[in-house]
């Protein structure tokens, strides 16, 4: 079968960011299937690689997380303007695997099943349009009623549904009752992320001999809402207790000005998954953030998967299904991030129980290796794609 997979933000382990598509394409590609991608690359023209396989395409689009609202709307359209035209070259597609965010992608599937006939499977990892909504970024009524309209249009087109999380799930599901939704989330990589003894040369560089680090790996953005963070920091009087913050973002300068003056966070250059990794291999915990709005806590963050590999206790400031999950495979907490002084109530007890902090950890490591690893959640994929 021939299968074009179209997402903006298509990302390799060498890269930095989040790399679910890349998993999508070699797995895709391992059944025997011929794999393309479509995606984006700053630079200044048109270019194809051949990785693992399979072919993936990079059209000159210019993107960063820093980019203004409306930046980031030009680069989206310019996506879909320059896909559509590419999208002539892939008339022997059998499917399109179209990936939002943005929800503009949807246009670029249902041109292609109305113009060549291909049918489209639809990924939903953050709800648009309701995510910039809620967020105040999408004020514009008619900009809300179009993109409505498209959403819902993308759904009630796609030959499959696939979102990121049973939250995702059931709030698709109220849009579009007749259709079968699948789940997929993203993916702990056993072979990227695992449980590691502390490096004390990495310990003495980074400046964490003897100290509890938890990290935050990851989008600094509006919707991260790193200001929870550095509030609970300002509550940890624990002088062994260090955050570790590596990412990039919009909000990463103001998150650096906000957290002068506390000697308890750490910043380290973003990078790719190697990377990562070894900052990752430093930390006890890992923290997610997400600004306290609805939507945000249906979401699929990267990290919690990374985090659940490598074996550490998992920290969240939201609601969702993430808490429950946490909750229930008790493998971390939720503290609410209007109540910053209970977070080092919640901490301290993992910290002065180093048996609670261990059985924890490995039970995050076992969560991710039973339900979330590379492994299960594509053969999850196949069956949903497949049957």
């Amino acid at each position: 079968m021939n299968i074009l997979i179209i997402h903006q933000y298509f990302k390799t382990p060498e890269e930095g960011g989040a790399i679910r598509s890349y998993y999508i394409a070699d797995h895709l590609t391992k059944l025997g299937h011929n794999v393309k991608v479509i995606t984006t690359c700053n630079e200044q023209k048109y270019k194809i690689k051949r990785l693992k396989g399979f072919e993936v395409h990079y059209l000159p689009v210019y993107y960063t997380n820093h980019l203004s609202f409306w930046s980031r709307v030009h680069a989206f359209w310019l996506f879909v303007f320059y896909t559509v035209r590419l999208l002539k070259k892939f008339q022997t597609t059998h499917l399109s695997y179209v990936i939002s965010t943005p929800l503009s992608t949807a246009l670029i599937a249902l041109y292609g099943k109305k113009r060549f006939g291909i049918p489209y499977c639809f990924e939903v990892g953050d709800l648009w349009p309701e995510a910039p909504i809620q967020l105040g970024v999408l004020k514009n009524r008619l900009l809300k009623w179009g993109a409505y309209r498209l959403e819902k249009t993308a759904y009630l087109g796609a030959q499959h549904i696939i979102a990121l999380s049973p939250d995702i799930r059931e709030i698709i599901k109220e849009k579009v009752p007749a259709k079968q939704i699948g789940v997929v989330t993203n993916m702990s990589d056993p072979d990227l992320f695992y449980p590691e003894d502390k490096d004390p040369m990495l310990e003495t560089e980074y400046d964490l001999e003897g100290k509890f680090t938890i990290g935050y790996l990851g989008t600094v953005g509006l919707a991260n809402h790193l200001e929870y963070l550095v509030e609970a920091a300002k509550y940890v009087v624990a002088e062994d207790i260090v955050f570790l913050v590596m990412g990039s973002g919009a909000q990463a300068e103001k998150i650096r000005v906000l957290s002068q003056g506390l000697g308890n966070i750490k910043f380290v250059e973003p990078g790719n998954k190697k990377a990562v990794q070894q900052v990752m291999s430093l930390c006890d915990a890992i923290y997610i953030s997400f600004r306290k709005i609805p939507v945000l806590g249906s979401g699929c963050p990267n990290k919690l998967f990374d985090g659940l590999a490598a074996g550490k206790l998992i920290i969240i400031n939201f609601e969702g299904w993430v808490r429950a999950l946490v909750e229930k495979h008790n493998c971390g907490f939720y503290y609410d991030p209007e109540r910053p002084q209970d977070f080092m109530t919640k901490v301290a007890g993992y910290i002065e129980d180093p048996d609670l902090l261990k059985a924890s950890q490995q039970h995050a490591l076992t969560l991710a290796l039973e339900h979330f690893s590379v492994k299960e959640q594509t053969k999850t994929l196949s069956q949903v794609l497949f049957g």
